[in-house]
């Protein structure tokens, strides 16, 4: 059975160059939502004309809740809601998946050239898993490892391309937008974006890339380090133990899916302190 997860964001998907296109609420975010389904209605048609047997989806951007679940086929589904990552559930992937996709991922925080680069939200300087920088990408591809399930394929502006490139040799990928600076790109028409999704998806079900899983076999050490504002100061108070350095956490596991469940049972920890204690 051949059975895929996407992992899915925003601001690496074709035409969009904004913040002001990838966040909810701001009156340009409609732009941004239309051109993700256009992103995903293409890889989604790609990997069933190759003979796709089930699709799983993870929303990963913002709230998790920018797929239009009505312009799905039947054999899809949607993690909706943005539910935390926990040591028994890795974000709905387990070993009956043949590979993991990432559609509309990015370059880490900090790349030079990068459009848009950020790590998971903007309080974050810098993820170091076991001595590797890693961003989304990175990370994302060493969760699926734990479960020996390989990135097969990354869409999104050249920066995260290429970032994909160096970490997982022979991931396959596409270029839906050329990065020129952080708030700048050449964009292509959502034709010929959708095409190439929709070619080089059906391409690698129907012939499974040679690329191993990003698989980090020894106890895993992320060391995971903030920017200045409300999120360092909350995460200080909170969990001071954790912060030998006073601006960089360090947290021990078993694997990576470990280690980032409790990163994310930390993270619900200080968003909800910060909305007590922080006045808007």
């Amino acid at each position: 059975m051949k059975k895929y997860m996407i992992r899915s964001d925003i601001e690496g998907v074709s035409g969009v160059v904004s913040y002001e296109q990838a966040e909810p609420g701001k009156p340009e975010y409609g732009f941004g939502q239309r051109m993700l389904m256009a992103d995903l209605s293409a890889l989604i048609k790609g990997l069933n004309d190759g003979g796709a047997d089930e699709i799983v989806i993870y929303d990963e951007h913002y709230y998790g809740r920018n797929i239009d679940i009505s312009a799905l086929p039947a054999n899809v589904s949607v993690i909706c809601g943005k539910p935390p990552y926990r040591k028994e559930w890795a974000g709905g992937l387990d070993r009956t998946f043949e590979g993991l996709i990432l559609l509309g991922l990015h370059s880490k925080f900090e790349t030079s050239g990068g459009l848009l680069p950020h790590s998971y939200e903007l309080d974050i300087k810098n993820i170091v898993l076991n001595g590797i920088q890693v961003g989304e990408i990175g990370l994302e591809a060493a969760i699926a490892g734990d479960y020996d399930i390989p990135l097969l394929l990354v869409t999104g502006d050249s920066a995260g391309v290429e970032e994909a490139k160096a970490l997982i040799p022979n991931v396959e990928t596409v270029t839906v937008k050329e990065a020129i600076c952080e708030w700048g790109g050449r964009c292509f028409p959502q034709e010929q974006t959708s095409r190439m999704i929709h070619e080089k998806a059906r391409e690698i079900v129907h012939k499974k890339p040679m690329v191993k899983p990003f698989a980090i076999k020894s106890e895993v050490t992320l060391q995971i380090e903030f920017n200045k504002g409300f999120y360092l100061d909350a995460y200080r108070k909170l969990y001071p133990e954790a912060m030998p350095d006073g601006s960089m956490t360090i947290i021990k596991g078993a694997n990576v899916t470990d280690a980032w469940s409790v990163y994310w049972e930390r993270k619900i920890r200080c968003t909800e302190y910060i909305s007590l204690h922080i006045p808007v």
